[in-house]
């Protein structure tokens, strides 16, 4: 089996972070025989700079057919706040489904941490995060905007099968991972 993977650098440090991880990617494959083709998308805010384009409808039509997207980093300076993640990042997710973020949190052996007194041993575990719910919607608004009484609102929607869906993942992902088959739930907003 060939596995076929969209490789998208993006912006800022994401194109040297992906460059590296290639790498990773290759020594790893050549161990385990495992075979890949890599393809090249440019969704960045330099290419939105010179020609106006983010990700359209083709576009996601033809990531579908991949294995796998390795996305590196969205967000230009030059580039107006929200555009490129909205027409990058937001789409890619909304159109592809792309519902769990995955980010898993480890220290190394002998790695200095500013958490006193905790080690390898205390700091190894999962975040798993909704990615395409709650304040990521956008819904909201301006109410009497301009006036002294102006209200902005925004508002998380969190449908059934979005927060079902998430936490099945984490209690699946829990018990083929975690020895202690420990799960937290946290609350986080920060959109």
């Amino acid at each position: 089996m060939s596995y076929k993977i969209a490789v998208i650098g993006g912006d800022g440090t994401g194109p040297e972070v992906v460059k590296e991880g290639l790498k990773v990617l290759a020594a790893v494959a050549k161990k385990h025989k495992i075979k890949y083709e890599l393809e090249e998308f440019d969704f960045s805010g330099k290419r939105y700079l010179k020609t106006g384009k983010l990700v359209g409808d083709e576009d996601i039509e033809k990531l579908k057919t991949f294995s796998a997207i390795y996305l590196g980093a969205v967000g230009d300076p030059d580039v107006k706040p929200g555009i490129i993640e909205h027409g990058v990042l937001l789409k890619l997710r909304f159109a592809l489904d792309q519902y769990i973020n995955l980010r898993p949190v480890i220290l190394y052996p002998n790695v200095w941490t500013p958490v006193k007194d905790k080690g390898p041993e205390q700091i190894d575990f999962v975040v798993v995060r909704e990615n395409t719910e709650g304040l990521y919607v956008g819904t909201g608004g301006y109410l009497k905007k301009g006036s002294p009484d102006e209200v902005a609102t925004q508002v998380s929607v969190n449908t059934r099968k979005g927060v079902e869906r998430c936490l099945r993942y984490a209690f699946e992902y829990t018990k083929k991972r975690n020895k202690r088959k420990q799960l937290t739930l946290v609350g986080k907003t920060n959109v």
